[in-house]
């Protein structure tokens, strides 16, 4: 091994002296000027040549010696550059050139440079391996007895730390089951301020303890504490409190207070070891190898945090490999189930190869390590930190959302009391809001990370124009999109105010049928307009798009003349004010309730429950039964014997009786005689007609028509109906055959029926006003048949 490292330092001095040139370019590296034939020339400032004490201090400089190799491996692998100005290419360039552009040429490049970092990767392999073996062999040199001695006096501080530590756990239980109790009915903005408390409460009890343990150290060494001792107390604390965040983020004992998605036995599981893990890995690095360095070697304490490394490497590859088909399962879980969207499809993917990625990053980390502690390892270690705690943070937001999202908001009983749709407009609202937000945070996840390693200049970015008009412009278009929702709700719900009935003033039909319109015209107005104002803070030039609208709107206006027909004549009816919700109208021989009302149709519910769409351009009237007043028009025929004047105070008394009712209220006007209407083929037609409130004469026509019944079996008054007259023939005498009728058979069998008919007592009149087919149960006026009639009473 020692002939390999000689053979390598002549072969890179050998490298060094041939390419003193490009070498003089590396910054931090002694210069190594050269002159313009290409021999060395003397330091002016120094008078000396470079010699091997330059190439040994920039050897043993681990920057130097960095920047070192970069710069052999561009000498390397770079292109040869182009020769001076007015120098003539050599014949083959050009050619060469024309290779590079076809097909086979960028095949070939593109394998030189698989092939380039193979074998770069190689070399790093055999360094690691040659950096290990070197590592290791510093094992020999550990002076026990010394360290034993040196870490002798950090006992004490270290029972002291831990039972500080210990005697806080059972108020720190207590305080832990009061957090956890109250997160169970907690948000997820008010669980996250438990954990934070949580997470406070365990770093007071650390700090405590490292207090107490400076306290002791302090008071042992009367002064100061020793330097083992300083060092295993910051060592505790770094340790510590790097672990509280990491039970922060997994709470294993406290699950009612994680926010993220782990079960309990995973969070326990995963606890478990990366405590472990990162108690070793501290406690070696920031204690026993700085310990066994000041009482042993470098070389002693370098070969300790190798053989623990090593074993904390051995020991994540096994976790890996022992979770890597649980994992698996668990990210392909909803991707087994069917569902076939984007992050499913990638966490399915990420399933099949997530351990062998795993596996390669703590290969390059522990790699790193060993060759370029100093430049590499850190970088991988920050990038890693600022990956992780994006992530963390990220998966922590997007958590709290979709809580939201699944929780909704709450609105208070008195406001849902005024505006019982509030809630339903504002949980409809946020899903959506809520994941733009998810979809940004994810982006702003990746575009951190991808800056963490240096794939992307993030801050450049930003600061760049490009980077500031794409950000304005997101911002911009959110806040217009958030703006343009208020506005939206706030008339939504001064419209629903104002149609409820049970606050304020009673809306009238007409106040209902308009705001129903302007609620409608005002909610397109304002998506357009939002719509528009979106895409201009995007950057999008709205100019052509209205251009090409006012077209599009031109050809539709000549391709849709029928609906054009309808909105002009639907805007004509509502100015007229011919009919408004919960009127019963006849339209296009259709009679029915307005249910629904638009600038382009009206919706009729029939008597029989049908709902008829009908538009307006299929409209040539509009009779409405139901505008400021109804009347019912009351015709009674009595036979040609019976006196008209009779007939006529039966209709008056019958009216007086109504009118005393329970109708009474629903009756505005008094009775109107007509008179003899008509002389019919049967009966005589006496009119008269009853003004009533709207909607109210079909009601008020059924219990009129019973009362006249009524009255007119009590006084003798016969109502003609069609009579049938049987004729038995005669004989030639000129007599009628007699008609036999078994008297006794039938007074057998009606008589029995009639004596065993029970007494009934006469049931107690209740007062129901939807007896008479004035409303419905509900309310909702009761509309007649399709021939504009119910009964005798018209609109």
């Amino acid at each position: 091994m020692r002939q390999v490292t000689t053979g390598a330092i002549l072969a890179l001095l050998c490298l060094l002296l041939s390419n003193a040139p490009a070498l003089a370019q590396v910054p931090g590296l002694p210069s190594l000027p050269a002159a313009s034939d290409g021999t060395k020339e003397t330091d002016t400032a120094t008078g000396k040549e470079p010699s091997l004490d330059d190439l040994i201090g920039i050897l043993e400089n681990d920057d130097s010696r960095a920047k070192l190799i970069e710069s052999l491996k561009a000498a390397a692998y770079k292109a040869p550059a182009a020769d001076a100005p007015g120098t003539p290419a050599p014949a083959e360039a050009t050619p060469n050139h024309n290779l590079m552009q076809t097909v086979p040429g960028q095949l070939a490049g593109y394998s030189r440079a698989v092939v380039g970092w193979l074998l770069m990767t190689w070399q790093q392999v055999e360094r690691t391996f040659t950096e290990s073996v070197d590592t290791l062999a510093g094992a020999g040199r550990i002076n026990l007895p010394r360290i034993l001695e040196a870490i002798l006096p950090v006992v004490l501080v270290a029972i002291v730390v831990f039972i500080v530590l210990g005697s806080t756990r059972y108020a720190k239980t207590r305080i832990y089951d009061r957090l956890a109790h109250r997160a169970v009915t907690s948000g997820p903005f008010r669980k996250l301020f438990l954990l934070v408390v949580s997470g406070l409460v365990d770093a007071l009890s650390i700090v405590l303890g490292w207090a107490g343990g400076y306290v002791v150290a302090a008071v042992v060494n009367s002064g100061r504490p020793s330097l083992t001792q300083a060092l295993f107390l910051n060592a505790f604390l770094a340790i510590e409190l790097v672990k509280v965040a990491l039970a922060a983020f997994v709470s294993p004992r406290y699950p009612q207070l994680r926010l993220t998605p782990f079960s309990d036995r995973q969070a326990s599981y995963w606890y478990f070891w990366l405590s472990r893990l990162i108690s070793v890995l501290g406690y070696t690095f920031l204690f026993l190898a700085p310990v066994v360095q000041d009482n042993s070697s470098a070389a002693a304490a370098g070969a300790v945090k190798f053989l623990v490394a090593l074993l904390s490497l051995a020991t994540i590859l096994a976790l890996i490999l022992k979770n890597r088909r649980r994992v698996e399962e668990r990210l392909g879980r909803r991707y087994v189930a069917g569902s076939r969207t984007f992050s499913t499809r990638f966490n399915y993917l990420l399933g099949k190869v997530w351990w062998l990625l795993a596996a390669i990053y703590v290969l390059a980390l522990f790699s790193a390590w060993l060759t370029s502690p100093t430049t590499t390892l850190p970088f991988l270690l920050a990038a890693s930190g600022k990956s992780v705690l994006a992530m963390a943070v990220g998966g922590l937001v997007v958590t709290i959302l979709s809580r939201l999202i699944v929780r909704g908001v709450p609105v208070p009983d008195t406001v849902k009391e005024r505006l019982p749709l509030l809630e339903r407009r504002v949980n409809s609202f946020i899903p959506n809001a809520l994941t733009v937000i998810r979809v940004l945070v994810v982006v702003a996840v990746l575009a951190v990370i991808l800056d963490a390693w240096q794939l992307l200049n993030l801050r450049s970015w930003m600061a760049a124009q490009a980077g500031q008009r794409i950000v304005g412009g997101i911002v911009g278009a959110g806040t217009v999109a958030i703006l343009g929702f208020a506005v939206f709700l706030m008339v939504s719900s001064w419209v629903e105010y104002r149609l409820n009935p049970n606050f304020g003033t009673v809306p009238t039909a007409r106040e209902r049928t308009l705001l129903s319109l302007f609620r409608n015209a005002f909610t397109i107005t304002l998506a357009v307009i939002v719509v528009m104002l979106v895409l201009s803070q995007l950057g999008i030039d709205i100019g052509p798009l209205l251009a090409g609208a006012g077209v599009v709107g031109l050809a539709v206006g000549f391709g849709a003349q029928k609906l054009v027909q309808d909105i002009i004549t639907g805007a004509f009816i509502q100015l007229e004010n011919a009919m408004n919700e919960g009127d019963v109208v006849t339209v296009a021989s259709i009679s029915g309730v307005v249910e629904r009302l638009t600038i382009r149709s009206v919706g009729l519910r029939a008597l029989d429950g049908t709902y008829h769409l009908i538009p307006f351009s299929s409209v040539d009237s509009v009779s409405n039964m139901t505008k400021d007043f109804s009347q019912f028009v009351a015709d009674l025929g009595v036979a040609y014997r019976e006196n008209t004047d009779d007939a006529k105070q039966v209709m008056r008394d019958a009216f007086d009786l109504l009118q005393s009712g329970e109708h009474g209220p629903e009756i505005i006007g008094d009775f109107e005689m007509f008179g003899v209407n008509e002389l019919g083929d049967s009966a005589v037609t006496v009119r008269g007609r009853i003004k009533t409130l709207p909607g109210k004469q079909w009601g008020i026509g059924r219990a009129y028509n019973e009362i006249v019944k009524k009255l007119c079996d009590e006084r003798g008054i016969e109502i003609p109906f069609p009579h049938m007259t049987v004729w038995f023939g005669e004989n030639k005498g000129g007599g009628a055959p007699p008609l036999h009728v078994d008297a006794r058979a039938r007074t057998e069998s009606v008589v029995p029926r009639l004596e065993a008919r029970p007494e009934t007592p006469a049931p107690a009149q209740v007062v129901d006003r939807s007896r008479h087919g004035s409303v419905n149960s509900d309310g909702s006026p009761i509309p007649p048949d399709n021939d504009g009639e119910d009964g005798d009473g018209r609109g």
